[in-house]
């Protein structure tokens, strides 16, 4: 127990909720009241429907549309009871066949909508959880190879030096001076559409990985740098230490606590990133929910007006961003005063 409470005293509490939104985002098929791609096309634009106590019991108002040109809805009177621990329909996911059991939900004509519903009817707390899922996966999947690539080539650059360290600093540099969103688009452009829903994820992901190595690498490079003309390290060489051994016993160890930091930067710009190509078509598609593209969905002033909750898309995006922003604030500050208190 103190080692949890430790851990969370840690990340802080920016931390601690980005762990319970992944959480929420991991079980979506149970805590989701209803598929992602689950329709109901009397329900278009449908406001939020909370269940409510009556005669002792949990029930869901039945809303019917009254006025189909302003999106006016009415109760009807009837009522549905809420239940718990439902059976639904089973959601096939990029070939993955999860538990079709949900914590809640409402038979028909009743609906659960605890954030409204979409033009199809869909239940937008529902598709949010999903989409979230998919950008956290994304951005680490995204963060992963980027990393990857970035620490190779920042420490081969900054050991080896001479023509190695100017080629791969230039090629660096030659990427970094496109701007992002039009590679990405020109990436994304290249690849033919009708891809299954992994393929575009993929190629998002990987796309995105080619475009933010570079600015890590050329930081690696210049701790690399620094780093092999300190005392420790000259020791290593000097006792004929491979090249490897030096890299992962000596110069890796003293990065740890900036790469952790660069972590949680760089994930807000993974999850914008594979945001704005959904936002724009080029991302994935529907009826598959994204962040983006549930954005996507409020972008006109009607849309906005009639159905303002569809801009849930972009706060749930704002709040990651902030929550990832923080969480590497955290864990810069942890790393100032363990620097401070080994120096002292």
């Amino acid at each position: 127990m103190k080692g949890w409470r430790a851990f969370f005293r840690r990340v802080g509490r920016a931390g601690t909720l980005l762990i319970l939104l992944g959480a929420a985002s991991l079980f979506a098929e149970f805590l989701a009241p209803y598929r992602y791609d689950s329709v109901r096309f009397d329900l278009p634009y449908a406001p939020a429907v909370w269940p409510h106590w009556s005669k002792g019991h949990l029930v869901v108002p039945v809303l019917r549309l009254a006025d189909p040109v302003s999106r006016r809805y009415e109760p009807t009177g009837e009522s549905v009871p809420l239940r718990f621990f439902c059976r639904g329909e089973t959601v096939r996911m990029w070939g993955v066949l999860p538990t079709s059991r949900h914590l809640f939900c409402a038979a028909a004509p009743g609906r659960v909508l605890l954030l409204g519903a979409d033009l199809f009817g869909r239940d937008l707390f529902s598709r949010l959880l999903y989409g979230m899922r998919i950008s956290f996966l994304l951005s680490l999947v995204g963060v992963s190879l980027s990393f990857s690539i970035g620490i190779l080539v920042g420490l081969v650059a900054g050991y080896a030096g001479g023509w190695t360290d100017r080629i791969l600093m230039r090629s660096s540099e030659i990427v970094m001076a496109v701007p992002s969103l039009y590679l990405l688009m020109g990436l994304r452009s290249i690849v033919p559409y009708g891809l299954s829903g992994l393929s575009v994820a993929l190629v998002i992901t990987a796309s995105l990985a080619l475009v933010g190595w570079a600015s890590l690498a050329r930081v690696v490079r210049g701790l690399v740098r620094s780093l092999v003309s300190r005392d420790f390290v000259l020791a290593a060489i000097a006792t004929g230490a491979s090249p490897a051994r030096i890299i992962f016993r000596h110069l890796l160890p003293n990065m740890r606590y900036y790469l952790l930091v660069a972590v949680t930067l760089s994930i807000p710009a993974f999850i914008v990133g594979e945001a704005g190509l959904s936002f724009l078509g080029l991302g994935l598609s529907e009826p598959r929910p994204s962040l983006g593209n549930i954005l996507a969905e409020g972008q006109s002033l009607e849309t906005m007006e009639s159905a303002p909750w569809l801009l849930a898309a972009g706060g749930l995006i704002v709040l990651l961003v902030v929550l990832f922003n923080r969480l590497g604030d955290v864990l810069r500050e942890a790393q100032e005063e363990a620097g401070s208190g080994g120096s002292s």
